[in-house]
């Protein structure tokens, strides 16, 4: 049983790089907050911010989803985003969301990924903390990507895919959108309601729900579990994406309001434009008569 265990992790881990090996052929062009030269490591709200800056980035499509599983320790669970490039369309990103705490993200600042749950057992205090919902970005090539997975869980396996179709796929600002929906629904970390398994499960779901047609592929059984047992966590998708959909026509109507105003602002500075030059083009159409 172990050696059959351990043969589906290579064969995931394998097939998983080679799947996007092609897609880092060549250096795409450098978007905040998805495609990036080094690794980041940024909190879902200042996530939100950077895409904001840069609308290339904020029009990346999210085509497949990861989810993902540490087998060590109490088995922490984490997505990978797969963002494809809106201009470069052969180079695809692929981003890695993840619920900690903040005290595990204090006490294990500098080394390798320690899991919450652990942490719980050293710190009781941790099981009702302020959550930390990041976002990590890696330099986009496979052997950056494992290096950054196994430096922070060490071994992990991959149990489920969800591809989106093309005519249907989330940009990468609805994904923020939706992550700081969920960090505003919780932004407490609670051992038996709000951990991370929550937050893998919740992701996977509203977005299942809120982008129709989308396919789910299981690859192994085990998510929301420790040790084959089902893990407490809250029932919020619902919720989620109604708030979510609350949260995107607000974002919608404050994109609408920019637009105006930036239209307008061209046009005042068109007409002053025309104005400066007024006795110009009104000497060359005396000329011309």
């Amino acid at each position: 049983m172990a050696f059959k265990s351990k043969s589906v992790k290579r064969f995931s881990v394998r097939n998983f790089l080679a799947t996007i090996l092609h897609a880092f052929m060549s250096s795409p062009t450098v978007l905040p907050g998805v495609f990036t030269q080094g690794d980041t490591r940024t909190p879902v709200g200042d996530w939100h911010s950077v895409l904001m800056t840069s609308e290339l980035s904020s029009q990346c499509d999210l085509e497949r989803m990861v989810f993902c599983k540490s087998t060590k320790d109490v088995q922490h669970e984490f997505i990978l985003l797969h963002f494809r490039h809106p201009v470069q369309r052969h180079a695809v990103a692929v981003l890695v969301l993840d619920r900690t705490s903040r005290v595990e993200c204090t006490e294990n600042n500098g080394g390798s990924f320690r899991s919450v749950g652990q942490a719980s057992v050293l710190s009781p205090s941790v099981s009702q903390v302020p959550a930390h919902d990041t976002i990590a970005t890696t330099f986009n090539s496979p052997s950056a990507l494992e290096s950054y997975l196994t430096q922070q869980y060490r071994s992990y396996r991959f149990l489920s895919n969800l591809d989106f179709p093309a005519s249907a796929r989330p940009s990468a600002m609805q994904v923020s959108v939706l992550l700081c929906v969920l960090s505003k629904h919780s932004p407490t970390y609670r051992l038996w309601q709000y951990q991370c398994y929550w937050y893998a499960h919740t992701v996977w779901e509203a977005l299942k729900r809120l982008f129709d047609g989308c396919q789910e592929t299981t690859l192994i059984n085990g998510r929301s579990q420790f040790l084959g047992q089902d893990v407490p966590k809250a029932e919020s998708v619902e919720e989620v994406c109604k708030q979510y959909r609350v949260e995107w026509a607000l974002f919608e109507n404050v994109v609408e309001e920019r637009r105006k105003r930036k239209e307008e602002e061209e046009r005042w500075l068109r007409m002053e434009g025309r104005a400066q030059r007024q006795p110009e083009i009104d000497e060359e159409r005396r000329k011309r008569e």
